[in-house]
């Protein structure tokens, strides 16, 4: 039998297939209570595999439109039954004429079962017999790709390209694989060597990936610029090419790239927030505020855009923006929650801001939110006891929201009063056990009160659960290193910490604290400097600035640290005197 190719796979005579066209309306009518025919008429090799295929082409459509619309448990089960019978049609298509499409075919409805082992099975048993198909060889990466099983995806398609050196569609799943790991430097690797006219828009994009991973920015915004010469509604090209743009801080470049992406067809929302973003880091809202007009006037899309706004400290842009919903028949509560954070924020009006928290329903999702700032808004106005109700009605509302907890305890302790605001976290921490916000919050008012141990207690169940909480882990560090104790787990400890926030000056005192207690001078030096630069005005740090320079020797140095230690209002002041004219 010939090999099967586009539309007429089997080129059968027209009379067969007329013929088996009929048998099916046969089997169409019996399905409809007909009466079945008492005997079977006998096909040949051919006409069944041809009758086989049509059946199968047949299931292939029910599954389509199975597989389309809501996902109920019937469609489910009545799409798992279809699958099933197409597969024994297909084996026996199969059987007949094993064609690399048919593979496919098969692989597709394991695939999308989420049969994931017999796809793969499906696909090795194909390569046995076209071991040179791109098709197949990048979907048995696929499989890899789903199981996390990089290495094994990887080796499929190098050993591919190996016997196929100039398939780029096999190059360039390989580089996405690579790109995806981060592996920028192997993806450039097997791009680079592509000559420039072979190379297809999504080469020139891929090569622009790995060359920007590098930090090789001019490379890849050259790439970027052929990808688009190549293909012009290249949209990802065009939005890389413009974040490139902005990295660089070459911001009317990237705004002209985000304008001409407007013009694209269904472009979206995202690339007009972005266009909006950048017209706010040039200063020009009323630029951002009529894109965002002639934007989508979808809800999501408003709010998103007002936030844009407020965090850019425009306000009275936000606010003509979020008025647009005042034109609504139904204002959804949200509106009234960013018109509080601008009346508070930007106009310096507590009391407006708590008149439009006051219409958020109870049923509203923001509910939880409007009731923490009304009690922060209280608080400010030092109207203690209408903001203790409005936190009591939270916790009783939101039990396991631990930002009640902690509201109440800031409030108790503001009024002097430790005993209630320990009380309220304890409170908390038995709704919602072993919370870091709350664990954290009770070691420090412990370590306030003078009991270590008990902070260390606090902080040491806090790692054991979060292990990268880094504050909690630079606490028990520092505590350890301040009292000379356990140095090497407080090393450990404060070096995860610094790994996790390398830009934190508290973390870089305890750093070099430790590196001190060590007997680490140079090394605690070079940390501590670098601790002072960032937190410039904790009288702590420039102490420790003080001992280690004078543990050095540097004499000079280290009155300077002490000195700015006094100044800035340490409490151990009369101690670090005393230091002073030791020097």
């Amino acid at each position: 039998m010939k090999q099967l190719t586009g539309s007429s796979r089997y080129p059968l005579k027209v009379i067969v297939v007329t013929g088996l066209l009929a048998l099916l309306m046969l089997q169409g009518c019996a399905g409809k209570k007909a009466v079945q025919p008492g005997f079977q008429l006998p096909l040949s090799t051919e006409a069944q595999l041809t009758y086989d295929y049509l059946v199968y082409m047949d299931y292939r459509t029910r599954l389509g439109q199975a597989m389309s619309g809501m996902k109920t448990p019937q469609k489910i089960n009545e799409v798992a039954k279809l699958q099933k019978e197409a597969l024994t049609v297909l084996n026996r298509i199969i059987a007949a004429e094993p064609q690399e499409q048919l593979y496919l075919d098969k692989f597709a409805l394991y695939w999308t079962s989420q049969q994931i082992d017999e796809a793969r099975a499906t696909l090795k048993e194909a390569l046995a017999k076209y071991p040179d198909s791109t098709d197949l060889n990048i979907s048995l990466a696929n499989t890899y790709l789903v199981d996390n099983r990089m290495a094994d995806a990887e080796g499929v398609l190098k050993e591919f390209l190996i016997k196929n050196p100039d398939d780029l569609v096999a190059t360039g799943h390989l580089a996405r694989i690579y790109l995806e790991q981060k592996k920028f430097a192997q993806a450039l690797d097997i791009l680079k060597v592509i000559p420039q006219k072979k190379r297809t828009a999504q080469i020139h994009y891929l090569h622009a990936k790995a060359s920007a991973g590098l930090g090789l920015t001019r490379q890849a915004i050259r790439s970027l610029q052929k990808a688009v010469e190549e293909k012009p509604d290249f949209l990802e090209a065009w939005g890389e090419m413009a974040y490139l743009y902005e990295l660089g801080k070459d911001y009317d470049s990237a705004e002209k790239i985000y304008t001409k992406m407007l013009e694209f067809p269904d472009v979206s929302n995202h690339i007009r927030l972005r266009l909006m973003e950048l017209c706010l880091k040039l200063n020009a809202p009323e630029r951002a505020l009529k894109l965002a007009i002639e934007g989508p006037r979808s809800k999501a899309f408003l709010l998103e855009a007002a936030q844009q706004f407020i965090s850019g400290k425009f306000y009275g842009q936000a606010s003509i923006l979020l008025d647009l919903f005042a034109q609504q028949k139904t204002v959804p509560d949200s509106y009234y929650f960013f018109k509080a954070s601008i009346a508070y924020e930007g106009e310096d009006d507590p009391a407006k801001a708590l008149d439009y928290l006051n219409k958020i329903s109870p049923q509203s999702e923001h509910y939880d939110r409007s009731l923490q700032f009304r009690a922060h808004l209280l608080m400010d106005l030092k109207r203690n006891k209408e903001a203790l109700e409005v936190i009591l009605t939270g916790e009783q509302k939101f039990p396991e929201d631990v930002n009640f907890y902690l509201l109440e305890s800031g409030l108790h302790s503001e009024a002097g009063d430790t005993k209630t605001a320990k009380n309220a976290l304890l409170r908390g921490n038995k709704n919602v056990p072993n919370h870091p916000q709350l664990l954290f919050q009770l070691g420090v008012m412990e370590e306030q009160e003078g009991n270590l141990n008990q902070t260390l207690k606090y902080m040491e169940q806090i790692i054991s659960s979060y292990p990268d909480h880094a504050d909690a882990l630079n606490f028990v560090g520092y505590i350890l290193a301040d009292r000379n104790e356990q140095l090497d787990r407080a090393m450990v400890l404060i070096s995860r910490a610094n790994r996790l926030e390398p830009d934190n000056g508290y973390i870089l005192d305890s750093l070099a604290w430790v590196n001190y207690r060590l007997g680490n001078f140079e090394e605690a030096w070079k940390i501590i400097k670098r601790a002072v630069s960032l937190r410039g005005k904790q009288p702590e740090l420039w102490e420790h600035y003080g001992d280690i320079a004078a543990a050095l020797g540097k004499k000079k140095s280290a009155a300077k640290g002490y000195r700015k230690a006094i100044k800035l209002g340490s409490e151990n002041s009369e101690k670090i005197n005393g230091k002073l004219k030791e020097l």
